[in-house]
C-alpha cells in the first residue's frame, strides 16, 4: 500500500514552485496504460522529460524519497494518438491477457504497459512502491482529465497557485481531486472467512465483498448493505480493520471484519459468481501482497492458524 512503502517516503503535496528538470520522470497515461522506457533484460523505467520533444508540458505530481516526480499534461505531435485518447466506459481495469505493449512511433524504448500487467509481472518487472506510486499518479491523471472544464459552466478551468486544486475563473468552482469512499469486508462466521469470486470480471483469485459507499450512507452501514445484497446475509459486530487509497478508481478502501447475524445461507445476486465459507486452511489469498483485501484473508488465516481471532 502507498502508505506502506518504507524505507521509501511519498510526499504527496502539491507545490507549485516545483518545475520539471530533464532527468526528472514523468507518468504518461493513454487509458489505463503507462508509458515505460525498456532497458536491456526486460527493466522498466519511467520515461525523463528529456525523452519527450521539445515543447511538451508537465506538471508536478509527488516526490518519493525528494526526488520529483510528473504528469504529462500536453499531447505533442511526435506521440500522436497514443497519448490523447479519452478512457472508455467498459471495464479495462479487470482485463486479463498477455502484456499489451506498443511501441510509440520512432522509439524502439518506449512502449505502454497496462498497470494491471505491471503488478502481475511483480516483482520482475517493477518494485512494490514503484507500482503504488503508479496508480497515485493514475489516480491524479484521471481527476485532472476530468476536471479541465468547470460542471456548473463549462468554462475551461485553471490550476490553484497555492494548492492541488482545478479553479474555474468563470464563476469561481473550486474542484479538488475526487476520493471515492469504499468498503472490504471480511465476513466472518467462527472459524470461516466468506470468501468470493466475481461474476463478469475475469479475474482468477479470490476476494472479499466490498462495495461503493452511497449518498447519505455512513460506511459501517455500506458494509451491512453490501453483504446482504451480494450475499443476502445479516451482519453484526462490524469492527474496522484498516484503509487502502486505490488510485485505480479514485478510491480509498476501508476494510472491515463482521461477523454473520442468524442464517448462514449465502444467496447471490448476480454480481458474485461464487462466495464459500473458507476455513483457514483453505484459504489462499491473492498471487500477490499488493492489496487490502489480500492483507484481511491472510492476516483472518495467520490469527485462527495460531488458534486467534480477528
Amino acid at each position: 500500500m502507498i502508505q506502506d512503502i518504507a524505507p521509501h517516503r511519498l510526499n504527496n503535496q502539491y507545490d507549485v514552485k516545483i518545475q520539471a528538470k530533464p532527468e526528472d520522470p514523468v507518468y504518461c497515461f493513454r487509458k489505463d496504460e503507462l508509458l515505460v522506457k525498456e532497458a536491456d533484460g526486460g527493466n522498466i523505467s519511467l520515461p525523463k522529460v528529456n525523452d519527450f520533444p521539445p515543447g511538451s508540458s508537465f506538471r508536478y505530481v509527488f516526490a518519493v524519497d525528494g526526488r520529483p516526480y510528473f504528469l504529462y499534461k500536453k499531447p505533442a505531435e511526435s506521440l500522436g494518438s497514443l497519448i490523447d485518447k479519452a478512457l472508455s466506459e467498459e471495464d479495462i481495469y479487470y482485463e486479463t491477457g498477455s502484456d499489451s505493449k506498443e511501441e510509440v512511433a520512432g522509439r524502439e524504448d518506449l512502449s505502454y504497459v497496462r498497470l494491471q500487467t505491471l503488478r502481475e509481472n511483480l516483482p520482475v518487472r517493477v518494485e512494490k512502491w514503484q507500482y503504488f506510486a503508479a496508480i497515485t499518479a493514475f489516480h491524479l491523471f484521471e481527476w485532472y482529465e476530468g476536471s479541465r472544464f468547470c460542471g456548473r459552466c463549462g468554462h475551461k478551468t485553471i490550476h490553484s497557485e497555492t494548492e492541488r486544486c482545478m479553479i474555474c475563473p468563470q464563476c469561481g468552482n473550486h474542484i479538488y481531486p475526487k476520493i471515492v469512499p469504499a468498503v472490504i469486508v471480511g465476513v466472518t462466521n467462527n472459524d470461516k472467512l466468506l470468501v468470493t469470486r466475481y461474476a463478469r470480471r475475469p479475474i482468477g483469485y479470490d476476494a472479499l465483498v466490498a462495495g461503493f459507499t452511497e449518498i447519505g450512507e455512513t460506511v459501517e452501514e455500506t458494509v451491512a448493505r453490501e453483504v446482504k445484497e451480494e450475499t443476502g446475509l445479516n451482519v453484526k459486530n462490524i469492527r474496522y480493520y484498516k484503509s487502502q487509497p486505490w488510485g485505480m478508481v479514485s478510491d480509498v478502501l476501508m476494510g472491515f471484519y463482521c461477523d454473520v447475524d442468524g442464517d448462514d445461507t449465502v444467496h447471490l445476486d448476480g454480481e458474485l459468481g461464487q462466495a464459500l465459507w473458507l476455513t483457514a486452511d483453505r484459504i489462499k489469498g491473492q498471487p500477490d501482497d499488493m492489496s487490502l483485501t489480500n492483507e484481511m484473508m491472510m492476516y483472518f488465516k495467520k490469527q485462527h492458524l495460531k488458534g486467534a481471532t480477528v
